[in-house]
């Protein structure tokens, strides 16, 4: 279910949160962007996007609830798990009802650097037909880190850490339930929530632990079996697979892509879409068209527009990437150990070092920018930095962050729910 069109199959990844990061142009067919020149408008209340928030929410704690009712009911039926499968799955579920509602916490709670005291979401942690009250985005971050602290004990036997992903099944195992953990909310999965977690709660020092646990120091050896890649992006593998430490399996992900981001009758009017200017911005500056990850955008048939192509053939959704390990370490380290984080990231994308006098805290941006293209990951940093100006054009001024970074909790939660306005 978490690749439910309204969750990370689609919402939150390649389509609503990423025109709210401004990364896509708006096709000029009304008839078919109409309500998404809205969102791209931030006009929230309007009542297709007041629906479409409340799917969201709805569906993200409907998930909770099934992750809950897993914990709740597994206590008194230990005799069922043989093994580590226990403390395996009960460290998901955990783990998963966290990432659930640390990404409402990020939609619809308040700029955190600004507001953490300020009333956000409610956090559940149990079965309950009754409403939850709601919490200041500081306790919710704290609950999520409680659980987040007891999933990775729970997993600390996870066959990921001793045996990679294993992402391919074994002929000499009846049930291959412990094999595919990229597919799973692994141990490293967790490590890496933890550290994007503490990162936007500004515990810098803690992020870096987090992040060192999985990508080790600048020139040691990787204590994980994940590699940053050493070849420019292909049809076959795009998003670096050596890279993925937790994905979803979206099978419909092909029939997605073509509707977003494949030109219908040889126009660009009827898709999403980058402007050339913000193509340039991203990759086509500095001598950044070395780039392998400028292949994800391809040339429109107007000739002034890119098209994603970054999920063309596939069938998976990357959730954490070994990549976003090495910019949390980049922005939480200091001095040269900074550098170096970001500087190794950029030489297995096909790019020079940067000096140790260039700005290190705009190179990190940009490199969120290009990495991180159609999977919903640019609003919230664009949140949790409260930046004046975003989008690929760097055209989309916001003149009052907490109208466009602090979406409105849905009506009937409002109407229903145990929410204070």
């Amino acid at each position: 279910e978490l690749n439910n069109d309204k969750l990370y199959g689609c919402a939150l990844t390649v389509e609503m949160i990423e025109i709210m990061g401004g990364a896509y142009t708006i096709g000029t067919d009304n008839s078919v962007w109409g309500n998404y020149k809205d969102l791209a408008d931030y006009q929230y209340e309007t009542e297709y996007w007041r629906g479409r928030l409340s799917e969201t929410w709805n569906e993200a704690y409907a998930m909770i609830l099934n992750c809950n009712e897993i914990l709740e009911n597994m206590e008194s039926r230990t005799s069922l798990f043989t093994g580590d499968n226990y403390n395996i799955i009960r460290g998901e579920a955990l783990a998963l009802r966290a990432m659930l509602h640390f990404d409402m916490l990020r939609l619809f709670g308040p700029v955190y650097s600004r507001n953490k005291d300020k009333l956000s979401i409610p956090y559940y942690t149990a079965q309950t037909n009754l409403p939850e009250e709601q919490l200041p985005a500081s306790e919710v971050i704290r609950k999520v880190i409680t659980d987040l602290e007891e999933a990775r004990i729970l997993l600390v036997n996870d066959p990921v850490k001793t045996e990679g992903t294993m992402m391919s099944g074994d002929v000499n195992q009846n049930s291959n339930f412990l094999r595919y953990r990229a597919l799973r909310m692994n141990y490293y999965a967790v490590t890496a929530l933890l550290a994007r977690v503490y990162l936007y709660g500004n515990e810098r020092e803690l992020a870096l632990a987090q992040a060192k646990e999985i990508i080790g120091e600048v020139n040691g050896e990787n204590p994980t079996s994940y590699e940053l890649a050493n070849s420019s992006a292909t049809s076959g593998n795009p998003m670096f697979s050596s890279e993925l430490i937790f994905t979803l399996d979206v099978q419909k992900l092909k029939d997605l892509s073509e509707v977003y981001f494949t030109e219908n009758s040889n126009s660009v009017s009827s898709i999403l879409s980058m402007s050339s200017s913000g193509k340039a911005n991203i990759f086509n500056s500095g001598g950044l068209e070395s780039d392998f990850r400028s292949s994800w955008m391809t040339l429109g048939t107007d000739g002034d527009s890119y098209v994603l192509g970054k999920y063309k053939d596939m069938k998976y959704i990357p959730m954490f990437k070994l990549s976003e390990l090495y910019l949390i370490a980049a922005e939480t380290a200091t001095g040269s150990e900074a550098y170096g984080y970001l500087n190794k990231l950029r030489n297995h994308r096909g790019l020079a070092n940067v000096a140790p006098t260039a700005d290190l805290e705009d190179n990190i941006f940009q490199e969120y920018r290009r990495e991180f293209i159609g999977e919903g990951q640019m609003f919230f940093y664009y949140k949790r930095k409260v930046m004046q100006v975003i989008g690929a054009d760097n055209n989309i001024a916001i003149k009052n962050p907490n109208a466009i970074y602090n979406l409105p909790i849905p009506t009937n939660e409002v109407d229903f729910g145990n929410i204070k306005k």
